[in-house]
């Protein structure tokens, strides 16, 4: 019997790379890297509950309102940078579609999502709502999170999927982890031990980047770099290794694509950052701070500063996340 009663509610976050190199150009077109992930508190909400008909029914849209994420970018709401597909072409979809094929589930799904995670940022935000699309999924139907076929589901949706999974085909998901080394496509997963008091200041230019578009334009280097420093770095607690070692080869095709990320980044230093880079494929930069205080000292210094920049931009002050994310089950009145 579907209990359509039962509603597991999510708070997927975000991810900012620390390292990103580029290995080898594979023959489908795609790379494999070597990058070092970490999650962090900046999320979107998604409440997931079964329905008796089958499919997926995905309600989403920008929060707290279209109308106000629009007003904090500068932009209209009619913008079509705030455009979310809800067809199957939404990762949520495709992640529920097919634990639904899996698993051999009756009904379907009723989602909301509102999203507070830029689209086309290199943050993750797609992905991750995927990820715990999934992960409340195996709640409502009785599926251990750490269950292989969650992550070879998630490998199959997208490259950063399994990573907000907080487990990989030889590491059980234990609630520690809030960083992890990816290689191959980046769906190869070593989660790191010790959790880094990571801090962070987060600018969104209101730019949205196509990852495809900025790989296009990528080489790799002859000799490509080792993530390995980064990663002791981490694992050691040495903050001023950490901030030496920060590194993305994608850098330099973003910002071709998309001018205002020299802007930030020199804005960045202007205001005191002590190192700072691109996430991703970009368009979100951050810079690393030592506390907390040190990063809302940065956030509002770079919100007071004159920038022609900051009309259309977010900034925000981050901190590391937990992987996986929690989700909460409770009961609510039927729903006809």
């Amino acid at each position: 019997m579907i209990d359509v009663q039962r509603i597991a509610t999510v708070n997927p976050p975000a991810k900012l790379n620390l390292f990103l190199e580029l290995v080898a150009r594979r023959k489908d077109g795609y790379h494999d890297i070597d990058t070092v992930m970490v999650a962090i508190d900046w999320c979107d909400h998604l409440t997931v509950r079964r329905t008796r008909d089958p499919g997926v029914l995905l309600k989403c849209d920008w929060a707290p309102s279209r109308a106000e994420y629009a007003a904090s970018l500068g932009i209209s709401s009619s913008d079509p940078l705030l455009d979310i597909p809800t067809d199957d072409s939404n990762l949520v979809c495709k992640a529920l579609n097919a634990f639904a094929d899996h698993f051999d589930i009756e009904g379907g799904f009723a989602c909301t999502l509102d999203k507070y995670v830029p689209a086309g940022a290199g943050m993750g935000g797609a992905s991750s709502d995927a990820a715990s699309a999934l992960l409340a999924a195996a709640r409502l139907c009785d599926v251990p999170e750490n269950h292989q076929a969650l992550v070879s589901i998630a490998s199959a949706i997208g490259s950063d999927v399994p990573f907000f999974l907080g487990c990989s085909s030889d590491q059980p998901s234990n609630r520690s982890a809030t960083a992890a080394k990816a290689t191959g496509t980046g769906t190869d997963l070593e989660f790191l031990r010790n959790r880094f008091p990571f801090h962070a200041v987060v600018v969104f230019p209101g730019i949205n980047l196509s990852t495809a578009k900025v790989y296009a334009q990528s080489s790799v280097p002859p000799i490509p770099l080792s993530s390995g420093a980064i990663v002791d770095a981490w694992t050691s607690l040495d903050f001023q290794e950490l901030s030496k070692q920060l590194m993305n080869r994608l850098s330099d095709p973003a910002r071709k694509l998309a001018p205002q990320i020299d802007e930030i980044l020199e804005s960045m230093w202007r205001n005191g950052a002590i190192t700072c880079q691109l996430t991703g494929s970009g368009s979100a930069c951050f810079a690393l701070c030592q506390t907390k205080g040190d990063a809302e000292a940065l956030e509002s210094t770079i919100r007071s500063s004159e920038n022609a920049w900051l009309e259309n931009a977010i900034v925000r002050t981050v901190a590391a996340a937990q992987l996986p994310p929690r989700v909460s089950i409770q009961t609510i009145p039927e729903i006809d």
